[in-house]
């Protein structure tokens, strides 16, 4: 079987999309216009891990948020260039491309090409997706941050992400699975385990270095001149999360790490014994099962942590409930793919605490952030 992980929340939401409707993202909650552009970059200095070509380096997709004087002409669209992702869906998942024709009609808020604001620092925030992801995934997310003063970036991470499509036409499908279904990846051999996955995720980790060292030389965006170098954070959802730890261990210029049900057993011992020495955000389901390490590696990463550090656990949630999904549709329920505490809320519910964080850390706002989400919501809290 081929490896899935968000493949799953692709089928929830295009299998069902003739007979259940698909939400719009709904308007974001700040008060800045959220414009958005993309890149496409290479970087010459690293070769490309899936590739057999030995002079091969690695290339990457990337989509910017920021905020913007005013809305441009057009809206960018969730899905860009559809037909090349719902034919990459459908068959790496098996379900015909009929299926899934409506997911393009859905709508976002960010403009293409819109000005930037002038004369106005923001801080960065960097995203990483699933494996099998994308980075429009948690765009409710990252459109929340944006229109409240954040410069949001994200890659589609090439090889790990869904499909990555370059300007030039050019294509790279997901080659990240391991030899086995995502449901016996525990009974993979460590030995296995760690030869696919620790080249996996330093690869990404160096896409998060790239990016940020790329936009320290884009002096000629007038973007550039909008980015608060000395405020970063970073977030991502499942693998992203993981990528999210090893990043802000590895470049001291992220000063915030918030992780959406991320996974640490791809985390090698150096950093779960050491933790990470900047504030730190956990927020996901109470369980990942009685076979999974996940957890219980959070923990001694937790206790190791030599700043604030959190762990919320939110009691009736499931994995795909920390991106769009929840929102999109509600046909996650019958699939029992989304939990029984989620619904179309409780994505703006997750906006509150995922700005609250990064408002505390990155812009020393120091409002509570988790009371709200703890009135509606049954939660266990770690805090340190």
């Amino acid at each position: 079987m081929k490896y899935k992980t968000l493949f799953i929340m692709s089928l929830l939401f295009y299998s069902c999309s003739i007979i259940i409707p698909l939400n719009n993202l709904p308007e974001p909650d700040g008060n800045h216009v959220v414009g958005t552009q993309m890149f496409y970059w290479e970087d010459s200095s690293r070769d490309e891990l899936f590739t057999k070509d030995i002079i091969d380096a690695r290339k990457i997709v990337v989509q910017i948020w920021y905020p913007a004087i005013q809305p441009s002409d057009s809206l960018y669209p969730y899905m860009d260039n559809p037909e090349l992702r719902l034919n990459a869906l459908s068959e790496q998942i098996g379900v015909p491309n009929f299926l899934m024709k409506h997911v393009k009609n859905i709508k976002g808020n960010s403009y293409f090409n819109a000005k930037p604001i002038e004369n106005k620092k923001f801080p960065l925030i960097l995203f990483s997706h699933g494996l099998g992801g994308t980075k429009t995934q948690n765009s409710i997310n990252i459109e929340s941050l944006v229109s409240n003063g954040y410069i949001v970036i994200a890659p589609d991470h090439t090889y790990d992400a869904s499909i990555t499509i370059f300007e030039d036409g050019e294509t790279f499908d997901f080659q990240s699975g391991l030899p086995v279904s995502e449901l016996k990846e525990q009974n993979v051999t460590e030995e296995l385990f760690w030869k696919t996955r620790l080249p996996q995720i330093n690869t990404r980790a160096n896409d998060m270095k790239f990016i940020i060292d790329k936009l320290q030389m884009m002096k000629n965006n007038p973007i550039y001149n909008n980015i608060n170098f000395n405020k970063i954070g970073i977030f991502g959802h499942s693998f992203g999360g993981a990528t999210s730890v090893l990043s802000s261990w590895n470049d001291t210029r992220i000063s915030a790490c918030l992780n959406l049900d991320g996974r640490f057993e791809p985390i090698v011992d150096d950093i779960i014994n050491n933790g990470l020495k900047i504030p730190f955000c956990y927020i996901g389901q109470e369980s990942w099962g009685k076979k999974s390490k996940n957890y219980s590696k959070l923990n001694v990463f937790f206790n190791n942590c030599q700043n604030d550090a959190y762990i919320i656990k939110v009691k009736q949630t499931k994995h795909f409930d920390y991106s769009d999904l929840p929102y999109i549709t509600s046909i996650g329920k019958k699939l029992k793919i989304s939990g029984k505490a989620t619904n179309k809320d409780f994505t703006p519910d997750l906006n509150h605490v995922i700005l609250g964080f990064f408002n505390e850390y990155l812009k020393n706002d120091l409002r509570d952030w988790i009371e709200k989400f703890e009135k509606k919501y049954d939660l266990s809290i770690k805090f340190k």
